[in-house]
């Protein structure tokens, strides 16, 4: 120490260095850690997002099946309506079946959870994080779609079907004349015609039919699979 007791100006500096290498540690330390817990609730976010994806596999082979399907028989049905001779049996096994139809409901939870909580910067890799937001802008457009659908169904379908016929939706359907007038009073309705025409309409329009739509969302959904880590 110096006469008056004043310490060197080296020894301030000193000890200004070894404060600022102190907080400076501190700070990088904090910023690990906070990286850590970054990493590891990404790593939950993609786990969770790997199992949803999983299941929305599933749902959306079987939506497309039953869409598939119904299209089928509307196609069948179309034909009673050229002309085509036909008996209550084949006709109400094309018909009710075809009126039956399900909305796609993706799991939403791990993509709900992120967006609630701002979290969609954790997911690190930018291509998994774009291919989610495209995924569920898919699901979006499915829904409304489906909608669509379901207005066209109460409107031309369900309405005039369940006002004009006893309602059977398990055959058989025997040759009773009360069968072969609910026939007739179907494919004279030229509201329920209209509505089975809408069918194929809504599932095939070129690129932005219902079909397309879920075919996009099931490719996506395994895009997104072989992205995502095995064990996150």
């Amino acid at each position: 120490m110096t006469a008056g007791g004043k310490k060197p100006l080296g020894r301030y500096f000193a000890e200004f260095i070894v404060v600022f290498i102190g907080v400076a540690l501190a700070f990088t330390v904090e910023n690990l850690r906070e990286d850590m817990n970054d990493r590891a609730v990404g790593d939950q976010y993609l786990a969770g997002f790997a199992e949803d994806l999983r299941a929305d596999l599933v749902m959306l082979d079987e939506q497309l099946e039953l869409r598939r399907d119904q299209l089928k028989r509307a196609r069948i049905v179309l034909e009673y309506y050229s002309g085509m001779s036909v008996g209550p049996q084949q006709f109400f096994s094309a018909y009710y079946p075809m009126l039956v139809s399900h909305d796609t409901l993706p799991n939403r939870n791990t993509m709900d959870e992120v967006l609630s909580s701002g979290s969609l910067r954790l997911i690190g890799d930018p291509e998994i994080r774009s291919g989610l937001l495209g995924l569920y802008a898919s699901y979006d457009r499915i829904a409304r779609q489906e909608a669509h659908m379901a207005r066209d169904f109460d409107v031309y379908l369900y309405d005039p079907t369940f006002s004009s016929v006893r309602f059977q939706l398990e055959g058989p359907w025997d040759d009773s004349p009360e069968n072969q007038a609910a026939v007739q009073a179907l494919l004279s309705d030229l509201r329920v015609e209209n509505g089975v025409r809408l069918i194929p309409a809504n599932l095939e329009l070129a690129g932005e039919g219902l079909l397309p739509e879920l075919e996009r969302a099931r490719a996506q959904v395994e895009q997104l699979l072989a992205l995502l880590p095995a064990d996150p």
